[in-house]
């Protein structure tokens, strides 16, 4: 009886950290908009990142420290110029979703987007998403 108390202790622990988060939400709407978020630990992590600029510029690091257990990422962005860069290392899964509007003077007009991911037993996904105008 004692040792299944504290199988059950031990597991419902186990629980209790696989549950643990990092959340980030970001929203910017600006002429110059720059965003940096950094996650680490073993927790779950996830970042939401939306702007709305002439300029955009975000940065998502997730697990690159220490790794997660689960990553998430999204960044949306529209304006003239607009970049991205998303890495992610994590025990299990990495996602990461990048989207990218840029409008104004066709001269000007530029997306970029990076994205590095490293996996120890999961599953790596990515979307890269880019339109000019």
């Amino acid at each position: 009886m004692r040792k299944l108390f504290f199988a059950s202790v031990a597991v419902l622990a186990l629980s209790s950290a696989a549950q643990a988060a990092n959340t980030s939400t970001t929203v910017q709407l600006g002429v110059v908009n720059g965003s940096s978020v950094t996650q680490n630990g073993l927790t779950n992590s996830s970042s939401s990142t939306t702007q709305v600029g002439i300029l955009n510029g975000a940065s998502t690091m997730q697990g690159t420290s220490s790794p997660s257990l689960n990553n998430a990422s999204t960044v949306n962005q529209a304006g003239v110029q607009n970049s991205a860069t998303t890495g992610q290392v994590a025990f299990g899964n990495n996602t990461s979703g990048i989207t990218q509007n840029s409008f104004g003077p066709a001269a000007l007009q530029n997306n970029s987007a990076g994205v590095g991911q490293l996996s120890g037993f999961g599953i790596n996904t990515s979307t890269v998403s880019q339109t000019a105008h």
